[in-house]
């Protein structure tokens, strides 16, 4: 017994003592049982020592303590369950979404609701230039003649060599109206926006006073077409993906946006209730929509700074660019920072100064057949403003002149698509907002009326094809740490789809009549890739040979789904916890799971010291300024077996903070008995490692 390890044979003992205290009530064949079962335990580890590993447990790392304890928390009961449609039938064959708990319910009502929604209050709106008259080749502006507002008037345009804003200065607000007006009249195509710095205080003269004084404004402008109007048969396709947001977390934070898609027609909307996300990561996701590769890492511990290949968001744009769509990719992210659309086509590297990195941009973007990409440029200024470089864990709204900066966004989106619709010029437009990706899943209340807005206005867009969804549930925060059901949530997506009478007629009875189908089938985002690439292509084509070993068809979700659909039909990338009920099995924690638990941790180990050694080959021991991870307990087991006879088991490590007693960090780990001709042997498929665990974990799970 001494090569076991502490807690196997702390069970071990543990259970003769209960045989023991129990055997006057015990029969004889439950003794057996239990003899065999730890039989078979014994001769299941040295079968792995042996086989399973290039190095012994001992080797590897010392023996890990795990507290084998349950779970639970303490909640009144939840009565709600989030639909869209409750009215809807719940299926009750295939897959049907794992059910949640009542405490992940209650827990979610007390962490995204004990506070209110953040506004913009904070700051003053000042707004000196407006737009009074708007056509569909033309605009007229008027800028206010205060006292308040007459000198120190700059004007900021985007430079089309730099990327970067120029100012002007202009000596009053007369000056500004005019020099506007002339941009407009003389059909002076801009980005859609103008910023608007002045003093707010008549006497301000100096640059420092001016500074100290200054108001701003961001003058989102009516587009200026080149073309005139023409006639098509096209569908226009316009995507909004919201960054880190969950089905369920949609639905309980978008009460207004739900509200207003349930006042269009029911026959124009539809609800993709069983959205399964390809991986917790936004590039995956992108990278499979727009050109349906599915890249995953070779090895569960390969690192990458940058993505591996840029997106190739031309293999969808090139039939759209055919038939004279206009492209254009908006983000909210700043194209100078290193997130977002520069990093995911491989334009952003640290070393180059702006200009160099401004080109590489460009040209990035003309490669890929983006024509514009207009309302992100305004994200670096208004980042700047909020004081922060990326949205992710910055400010709970993110405001420019006392108004959020979806706004801005959504008001332009609203005019350009307006206007190219009625002059029958057809569009792909792809926007990705990050308002819901931030720590305390609060932010995305802020979106609702303006997105509820914006739903009602492109729903009357006869000819246009709307698809609201995200990439993944949020990956961090305190729902995370805390809820078992905000891990399945991270891989349950949200899939709308606006289908107005003009889109309809185009793709017939037969495909709106599959979109009601598959409302309540489980839906692959190659589903979306595919029937993106049938509008596209405008003809029926052929899967892609990579893609053949799934559940797709050529139309993708335009043809019926079927009904028996699991996700061993459809691509996903580990670590990925599958939406459908009992896909994987919940299983005790008993000894043979704290054995894969212990391989596991040791593999982790394994690795950091291995690249420890690499950076410092004199050394022969040791992490050196890393320290060995010591699990505290392991839980939350699923396990199945797949076609080929292979365990799959997935399970979380809690690993004890080493410097401090309070915190842990959560391993999310995906491991694999392999089951061949020969023994059995374990390997470490992949891993999501999810931060911090602080006090609040200790107020819901009693560590011993």
């Amino acid at each position: 017994m001494a090569c076991i390890p502490w807690f196997t044979r702390q069970n071990i003992k543990n259970k003769i003592v209960e045989i023991k205290a129990e055997k006057m009530n015990k029969c004889v064949n439950d003794r057996k049982k239990l003899i065999v079962g730890v039989a078979l335990f014994l001769s299941l580890y040295f079968i792995i020592i042996r086989y399973g590993s290039k190095h012994s447990f001992e080797e590897i790392h010392k023996p890990a303590v795990f507290f084998i304890k349950e779970e639970k928390y303490t909640f009144k009961e939840c009565h709600t369950e989030l639909r869209y449609d409750p009215s809807l039938p719940l299926r009750q064959e295939g897959c049907q979404r794992a059910k949640p708990d009542v405490e992940s319910c209650l827990l979610a009502d007390e962490l995204f609701f004990s506070s209110p929604v953040a506004t913009c209050e904070h700051q003053q709106i000042n707004n000196i230039c407006e737009i009074i008259e708007a056509f569909e080749f033309q605009a007229k502006i008027k800028c206010s003649d205060t006292t308040n507002a007459r000198k120190h008037v700059l004007l900021g345009e985007i430079n089309n060599k730099t990327g970067k804003i120029e100012w002007q200065d202009f000596a009053s607000t007369r000056h500004l109206e005019s020099h506007l007006n002339r941009l407009f009249d003389k059909k002076v195509d801009n980005y859609g926006f103008y910023f608007i710095k002045f003093a707010t205080d008549a006497n301000s003269t100096d640059g420092k006073d001016f500074e100290n004084n200054m108001g701003i404004q961001l003058l989102v402008v009516p587009p200026i077409l080149s073309k005139t109007k023409t006639s098509h048969d096209n569908i226009s396709i316009n995507i909004l993906l919201l960054d880190s947001v969950s089905h369920s977390h949609f639905l309980r934070s978008m009460p207004t946006s739900l509200e207003s898609l349930r006042q269009i027609n029911k026959k124009h909307v539809f609800n993709f209730e069983l959205f399964q996300s390809l991986k917790g990561k936004t590039y995956n996701n992108l990278e499979a929509l727009f050109s349906g590769e599915l890249y995953q890492k070779e090895e569960p511990f390969e690192m990458y700074n940058s993505p591996p290949t840029p997106i190739n968001i031309k293999r969808l744009l090139d039939g759209f660019k055919d038939q004279d769509f206009e492209t254009m990719y908006t983000e909210d992210l700043c194209w100078q920072g290193e997130w977002g659309l520069i990093r995911n086509m491989l334009a952003y590297d640290p070393g180059d100064d702006i200009k160099l990195r401004w080109e590489k941009f460009r040209k990035s973007i003309d490669k890929a057949g983006i024509d514009r990409i207009d309302m992100t440029l305004a994200s670096c200024e208004i980042l700047n403003e909020n004081g922060v470089r990326d949205p992710f864990l910055g400010s709970p709204s993110i405001c420019y002149n006392g108004k959020y900066q979806h706004q801005y966004i959504l008001d332009y989106l609203t005019k350009r698509q307006t206007i190219l619709e009625r002059n029958d010029q057809p569009f792909f437009h792809f926007t990705l907002l990050n308002v819901a990706h931030d720590e305390h899943g609060h932010r995305i209340q802020t979106l609702d009326r303006d997105f509820a807005t914006y739903i009602k206005t492109v729903s009357e867009l006869n000819n246009t094809l709307t698809i609201i969804m995200s990439d993944h549930g949020n990956t961090y925060g305190e729902y995370v740490k805390r809820a078992e059901e905000a891990r399945v949530e991270m891989f349950h997506s949200v899939l709308f789809m606006l289908v107005p009478p003009g889109v309809a007629e185009t793709l017939g009875p037969k495909r709106s009549n599959s979109l009601r189908i598959n409302q309540q089938r489980l839906v692959s985002i190659l589903d979306l890739h595919y029937a993106l690439r049938f509008l596209s292509e405008t003809k029926l084509g052929n899967l892609d040979e990579k893609h053949k070993q799934y559940s797709i068809k050529p139309d993708g979700i335009f043809s019926e789904i079927p009904s028996n659909r699991s996700c061993s039909d459809i691509p996903r990338i580990e670590p990925n916890v599958c939406i459908c009920q009992d896909f994987e099995k919940v299983a005790s924690k008993d000894a043979r799971y704290a054995l894969l638990a212990e391989f596991a941790l040791g593999t982790i180990n394994n690795v950091i010291q291995e690249q420890y050694r690499k950076s410092n080959p004199d050394t022969k021991r040791g992490f050196g300024s890393c320290q060995r991870l010591v699990a505290h307990h392991f839980g939350n087991i699923k396990q199945r077996y797949n076609a080929n006879g292979d365990h799959e088991v997935k399970m979380n490590l809690y690993i004890a903070n080493p410097d401090d007693s309070v915190t842990m960090e959560l391993f999310m780990v995906v491991l694999k008995v392999v089951k061949r001709e020969g023994p059995a042997g374990m390997k470490f498929v992949a891993y999501n490692r999810v931060k911090c665990v602080g006090d609040s974990y200790r107020q819901f799970v009693k560590v011993p």
